[in-house]
């Protein structure tokens, strides 16, 4: 059965004069008000992004057209999984096609909270995801790597102070690009003899990492080079004013973006001679590991990584040595 066939009872709907009944425009309204709700439940600008990004994606593929969300009501099972078959074919990997449907069972399952009485046509019951592999695809770092990477920035410039101290905040505290941009001065703290970062993550939600001694002492160096300690709400980790002055101009008053980390992780790990697949998320995935390897409970890494689910944080731990332990070496005949 193709796409089209599926799609069938949507596009009929929408060529039907009864979608301009006025009972028709009231399910309007309330299905477009839900649909807002939903999307600003979260406090994450991204999140919203990301969010409504993944619906366009799925109302395009539904031909829903613009100004008619209440043909969202008439999805059934047959669509969505039309929709992950397309994916698919596409090339998406199976992490990003699970995510897209997580987004739509979300907003189904908040219109069955808001009032809506039908089924949820993306739900696990209905549609079946992709299996995603254990170990993820991140590429992990060995302890001898990580640290030819933090090595890395040279200190005689204050960008590469900067650099030094953030490329320790990523690799002692497992943060999220995103998280990381987002840090303030007034982030780092000492409390309880603990010096620690107030981290905002997903969905708003807040935690207290403490840092490693290596990580603050960078931290204070580079506070102390750039003249920002007493600028609690100014960004933590902030651009050159010019970027080929390595910060000798000073650094703006602002957040680095999250592709300016990205690059500047991907060119200290040519820099080492480390694989091309390294990347800020490496960070995460070792730290998680490697804390993991040294008999951190997963409980506290959850809270640590701030996930909601520990079957999330399983997915970060890499086997670094899971085939020199395989029992084909035990074999014996």
């Amino acid at each position: 059965m193709s796409d089209s066939t599926f799609l069938e009872p949507l596009i009929n709907l929408a060529d039907s004069a009864a979608v301009t009944t006025p009972e028709a425009l009231s399910l309007r309204d309330q299905v477009e008000e839900a649909c807002q709700a939903w999307l600003t439940k979260s406090p994450s600008p991204a999140t919203r992004e990301n969010y409504q990004r993944d619906l366009q994606q799925f109302k395009a593929f539904a031909r829903i057209p613009a100004g008619e969300p209440e043909l969202l009501v008439r999805v059934k099972p047959a669509h969505v999984s039309a929709w992950r078959d397309q994916l698919s074919k596409r090339g998406l990997t199976a992490s990003s096609i699970r995510r897209k449907l997580t987004v739509l069972r979300s907003l189904y399952s908040y219109l069955q909270t808001y009032g809506y009485a039908g089924t949820n046509p993306a739900h696990g019951d209905f549609v079946a995801v992709p299996p995603v592999p254990r170990d993820g695809k991140t590429v992990g770092l060995s302890p001898e790597d990580c640290r030819r990477l933090l090595d890395a920035p040279s200190v005689s410039t204050a960008a590469g102070v900067r650099d030094q101290a953030l490329l320790g905040v990523l690799a002692y505290t497992g943060c999220r690009v995103g998280e990381l941009a987002r840090i303030t001065v007034g982030d780092y703290k000492t409390t309880g003899g603990h010096k620690i970062l107030d981290i905002v993550g997903k969905g708003g939600k807040c935690r207290r990492v403490p840092l490693h001694p290596e990580a603050f002492e960078r931290l204070e160096v580079w506070l102390e080079r750039a003249g920002i300690s007493d600028d609690p709400n100014g960004a933590l980790f902030r651009p050159a004013i010019k970027p080929r002055g390595k910060g000798r101009h000073g650094f703006a008053d602002r957040p680095m973006t999250r592709r300016a980390i990205q690059f500047l992780v991907k060119r200290y790990a040519r820099l080492v001679g480390l694989e091309r697949a390294v990347s800020v998320h490496s960070l995460r995935v070792t730290a998680l590991t490697t804390a993991r390897e040294q008999g951190c409970d997963i409980i506290d890494l959850q809270e640590y990584a701030g996930h909601s689910d520990p079957r999330t944080t399983l997915t970060y731990i890499r086997s670094r040595d899971r085939l020199s332990k395989s029992p084909a070496y035990l074999l014996r005949y």
